[in-house]
């Protein structure tokens, strides 16, 4: 990917609130998607997603999992306008490969939160780092689980300015 650098280093920081409803247009749109895939049991299957009813903001869409082995948390996608904005690879790396300990630290206790709770969750903040302008951000964090009963995360990254 032109652009982007799998091994920059540990920049990435953000100061986030956590919000009780998305105010962005894309976070919205996920969030109705995702509502409307629910299991009368509560639960959002990852087999109920098709990526594809949601193209328009699949550029700011992530999906995320638990590492067993080590209580980190693995990107298994991300949109390719989020990498490109950050200028980094976050599919297939571990939190702690792509974030300072201080954020990687927070972002998976609040992961574990979530999929605890099984509720969606929203932050709003400002990025800082990259040497990039601080852009304000709003994200959305739905969880789900596979066939098998494992964790994932289907979330929406997108600029505030959008």
């Amino acid at each position: 990917m032109l652009g982007v650098d799998a091994a920059r280093p540990k920049e990435i920081d953000c100061d986030v609130v956590e919000v009780d409803t998305p105010v962005h247009s894309k976070n919205r749109l996920l969030l109705d998607y995702w509502r409307s895939r629910m299991d009368p049991d509560g639960i959002v299957r990852r087999s109920a997603i098709n990526p594809f009813d949601f193209r328009q903001v699949l550029g700011g869409v992530f999906i995320v999992e638990p590492v067993e082995s080590d209580g980190n948390l693995l990107y298994r996608l991300v949109g390719h306008e989020t990498e490109q904005r950050l200028q980094t690879v976050f599919t297939g790396r571990r939190f702690t490969e792509c974030y300072g300990a201080r954020m990687a630290a927070e972002q998976v206790a609040f992961h574990g939160r979530v999929f605890r709770s099984g509720r969606p969750a929203f932050l709003r903040g400002r990025l800082i780092g990259l040497g990039l302008e601080h852009a304000d951000f709003e994200a959305s964090y739905l969880p789900m689980r596979t066939n098998e009963g494992q964790n994932q995360m289907l979330g929406g990254f997108f600029d505030l300015l959008e």
